[in-house]
């Protein structure tokens, strides 16, 4: 007797289909199966068996793995995210798997973040006693608990999670680490390593599309009981889960940007409730979102105020550029109070760090006669200056062209370099201090296999005297011999046209003021900036996170924006900027008839459609509009309405649909 079979298929299509499959062999839900559609054949996912079918179905081609690569409570978990997200299920099923059919792996290389010393505390402080209480008591209950562990830098909130995974794998449950970037965190990965050995899965981006898939297959086949990765570690396929851990929970790295647009500390939660268990939000600047529902009582909140040992947190001390008897960014890019500390550092054989998150040399070149700046071809936006390779590069689509000798308008050889970034800063202190190790970490620095491990390897082993480099350095690395921090231009962050610039800002400042003064000596911070009043550096200045967001919430709620309300950013891109305009206000047409239409909906406010303020990237032009809703009900509702009209949202140019955008750019 035929079995009918519904199927999602990885394309741009919401709805479902059914095919016809003689048994035996017998299928099952999470079946990846073969069929035909319209004259292709695709793979497709078996998500259900409905007793009616469409008469004249076709039939299924063949079976193309006779294990479910899903299990039914991971179906519940994608059906969910496909609801949310206003995306096709299939689509969402694709990016949530390994590359299918992908050759034997070559196993990954040992990395040098592998030989990154890690310690395991003698002892748990009163503290973290008291933090794990109530988180014990959660794993013994087996329901879904979501907690907030809100600690200062350098308070222990990782020797938190490992013994919470013990408690975990104790009783047969496994866990899902979450970090931001796997690179980027090594010394976290080897504290791990070093208590689970032969019990890991490592998930990244710099593995080969066949070393993933062995991961993946290691954490299926039962073989390893925690996995530890970036976003996409969240599908990891374990059936028994009794913890997920996202540290680092307010950095914007765990939201994807394309294609399936989705948060993974949002779905860690969705899962954990799914999974009956513990979900565990760290930070020491939590997200304002995270913050605000710890204090509504959606999560638990848990805090661990100081650092271990009771070790001081560094005293931050503001220059104010604009009374700096220096021309900034031309002659010089230190205050002489930040050369001063510099100097003391190196006398006393410390380490220092210097953020600047913007790298290059300069971010523009400019002919002081007529005006005249170089600019992308392909992108709405100057072209940053390289002077060590004597290159112009846009940071968007990676065109370089040498530094001219003319200026193209008026053929002045007056040509300048406008501004700062990381490479000038470290041509600047290689001059000043010719004696010091220098090294700089930014995306240039960093682009050969392991580059950015060695460089966090030899300042960990203190053959590295300064290290200078953009947001990267800010991460949860521990260097006990660094005592000073300086941040040359803190305005760069503030400067961001997104409603969340001031968040991010006081992230930044107080997560790279937490590198230093972690040993044994106090550390000092000095943030260098031209608007020392804003709300977001006083309050950096003196670790006030709870003044922060108690401000930065009625900001959020005079504006109605998150977490005060539910955004979704509609997006489009084209090279042709009249279609991609035509496209973008057929859009908006649309979204307010459906308003009209439908009552329910009144409250939904609509902003746009405007031009994106990076207007065009890589030879399209972009788009866009913004839709506020009071809830996430109100939100999907009003998507789903959208989407009845799937078929010219996909037809090009496609709309993207961003539900909870961090980037508005």
């Amino acid at each position: 007797m035929p079995t009918v079979v519904e199927v999602a298929v990885p394309l741009p299509i919401f709805q479902t289909f059914h095919y016809m499959h003689e048994t035996p062999p017998s299928l099952h839900k999470g079946s990846c199966v073969l069929v035909k559609f319209k004259n292709r054949i695709l793979r497709g996912y078996v998500v259900g068996f409905p007793k009616v079918g469409f008469s004249g179905a076709q039939s299924i081609i063949s079976i193309a793995d006779p294990q479910p690569l899903f299990s039914e409570k991971m179906l519940a978990f994608f059906q969910w995210i496909a609801n949310h997200y206003a995306a096709p299920l299939g689509e969402v099923i694709k990016g949530a798997l390994p590359a299918y059919g992908a050759k034997k792996p070559r196993p990954p290389q040992a990395g040098v973040s592998q030989r990154l010393s890690v310690n395991r505390p003698d002892r748990l402080t009163e503290a973290q006693r008291a933090v794990l209480a109530p988180l014990r008591a959660a794993a013994g209950s087996k329901v879904f608990s979501p907690f907030l562990l809100h600690g200062v830098t350098g308070s222990g909130k990782t020797e938190i999670y490992l013994t919470l995974i013990e408690e975990v794998l104790q009783s047969q449950r496994q866990a899902i680490v979450l970090v931001p970037e796997i690179s980027l965190t090594p010394q976290l990965v080897s504290r791990f390593e070093d208590r689970f050995p032969a019990k890991i899965a490592v998930l990244h981006s710099r593995l080969t599309a066949s070393q993933r898939y062995h991961e993946w297959l290691k954490i299926r086949q039962g073989r390893v009981f925690i996995a530890i990765g970036a976003r996409s570690a969240i599908f990891a396929p374990f059936e028994n889960i009794g913890v997920i851990i996202v540290d680092e929970e307010h950095d914007t790295s765990f939201k994807q940007e394309e294609r399936l647009r989705y948060h993974a500390r949002d779905l860690a939660l969705v899962r954990g409730q799914l999974e009956n268990a513990i979900v565990l939000l760290g930070s020491a600047t939590p997200s304002l979102e995270s913050f605000y529902n710890s204090r509504i009582g959606k999560i638990n909140y848990l805090n661990l105020p100081e650092r271990i040992d009771r070790k001081p947190l560094p005293t931050v001390e503001l220059i104010d550029l604009k009374k700096s008897p220096h021309e900034f960014g031309q002659d010089t890019l230190f205050s002489d109070r930040l050369l001063q500390c510099l100097t003391e550092r190196l006398d006393q054989r410390q380490q220092s760090i210097l953020l600047l998150n913007r790298r290059g040399y300069a971010p523009f070149l400019l002919c002081q006669t007529c005006g005249w700046v170089p600019r992308c071809s392909h992108c709405a936006v100057a072209l940053t200056v390289y002077s060590r390779i004597q290159k112009l590069m846009c940071h968007h689509c990676a065109h370089t062209l040498k530094i001219p000798a003319t200026c193209t308008d008026c053929h002045s050889s007056k040509l300048f370099p406008i501004g700062i970034g990381t490479e000038k800063a470290e041509t600047f202190l290689k001059n000043i201090f010719p004696m010091a190790r220098i090294a700089r970490v930014d995306k240039t620095t960093t682009q050969k296999y392991q580059a950015m491990e060695k460089i966090f390897y030899d300042f960990s082993e203190q053959k590295i005297d300064i290290l200078i480099g953009t947001q990267m350095v800010a991460k949860g690395h521990d260097f006990p011999n660094v005592t000073l921090v300086g941040v040359l231009l803190a305005d760069i962050s503030l400067n961001i046209p997104d409603f969340r610039s001031p968040e991010r800002a006081f992230q930044l400042l107080t997560q790279v003021a937490g590198r230093a003064g972690r040993g044994d000596e106090k550390g000092h911070v000095i943030i260098q900036t031209f608007n020392p009043q804003h709300y977001s550096i006083q309050y950096a200045q003196t670790h006030d996170t709870l003044g922060f967001y108690q401000t930065e919430l009625l900001q959020r709620k005079e504006l109605r924006y998150p977490p005060f309300s539910k955004i979704v950013h509609l997006k489009v891109g084209y090279p042709n900027e009249l279609t991609a305009l035509k496209k973008m206000r057929w859009l908006s047409t649309l979204c307010h008839q459906i308003k009209q239409q439908h009552a329910e909906h009144a409250h939904i406010e609509l902003l746009g459609p405007s031009a994106a303020p990076l207007s065009k990237i890589k030879n399209k032009y972009r788009f866009h509009m913004l839709l506020k809703a009071p809830s996430h009900k109100d939100m999907r509702a009003f998507l789903h309405h959208l989407s009845d009209h799937e078929k010219e949202l996909y037809a090009p140019p496609r709309i993207q649909i961003d539900v909870d955008p961090l980037n508005l750019l």
